[in-house]
């Protein structure tokens, strides 16, 4: 029975059959995963905590002919402070979800890794629980950046119709929510009969998508603004988001606001 070694992180843990996980990780050397981990749902077992979500571990996964079997597993990382907040955990469990329906069995991706990584240490790292438009926008930068990955990031310097940068005297551009593009003004003239739906979009917005997209996390974290901007740019890259071929809609910005909504959280 031929078998793989990895580095992973677990994306997923399903309860599978009555004392069984079937388990989803990300590998550094093997991209997608899934594997049935036997008896890990079982009081007795050993493997169980090192199988969590959010955990990155050491495994050795044994290839079926139905479905895969982790032989063993190993705990490297486990970034408590993620679950010590439930801002941590509503945005990471968010991330993770829309980072698992982006990714294809057998692609490799070493920058795709290091940018799961950075986010769950960033949450790990938390000084108190973020506000709901703060958890949005870190949710919206980690979001974006996947984009950049997977190929479905659209410019964010130039129109799409004209080739033309944009400009600091424009006052505001379109977003059209049917491409996942920027157009200018003057463009959207030509198209907003084909386009009703199109989002205007101030140059202001703009900026700090970009900034969400240029900076690391941990600067999108002690990043100080408007909320009011911040809620429009994690709406920008919500419509951005929908370019992405999903057959299922990700969790994303409604159940982070639907958790953390109905707290009284001051840090923002």
């Amino acid at each position: 029975m031929p078998y793989l070694r990895d580095r992973a992180i677990v994306l997923r843990s399903d309860a599978f059959r009555e004392h069984d996980r079937r388990l989803v990780l990300f590998g550094v050397q093997h991209g997608l995963l899934e594997a049935v981990a036997r008896g890990a749902s079982a009081a007795v077992s050993k493997q169980g905590g090192h199988m969590v979500p959010f955990m990155e571990v050491e495994v050795l996964v044994a290839k079926g002919v139905v479905f895969d079997k982790l032989a063993v597993a190993r705990a490297v990382r486990s970034w408590p402070g993620i679950r010590a907040r439930l801002g941590g955990l509503a945005v990471a469990g968010a991330f993770v979800d829309v980072f698992a329906r982006m990714q294809r069995p057998g692609i490799v991706d070493a920058e795709a890794y290091a940018l799961l990584v950075e986010m769950l240490q960033t949450l790990h790292s938390l000084p108190s629980d973020p506000s709901p438009d703060r958890a949005r926008l870190l949710y919206a930068a980690a979001v974006l950046k996947l984009l950049d990955r997977v190929g479905f990031a659209p410019p964010l310097s130039a129109c799409v119709s004209c080739r033309e940068g944009f400009t600091q005297d424009m006052e505001s551009l379109w977003l059209l929510p049917s491409e996942g593009a920027f157009v200018c003004p003057d463009c959207y003239r030509v198209v907003r009969r084909a386009h009703p739906l199109a989002e205007n979009v101030s140059t202001s917005v703009l900026a700090l998508v970009r900034f969400l997209r240029r900076e690391p996390l941990e600067r999108v974290l002690a990043f100080s603004g408007d909320p009011v901007l911040f809620r429009e740019a994690a709406s920008v890259v919500a419509i951005l988001l929908q370019q992405a071929p999903f057959s299922k809609s990700p969790h994303g910005n409604d159940t982070i606001l639907a958790l953390l909504s109905d707290r009284n959280i001051q840090y923002t």
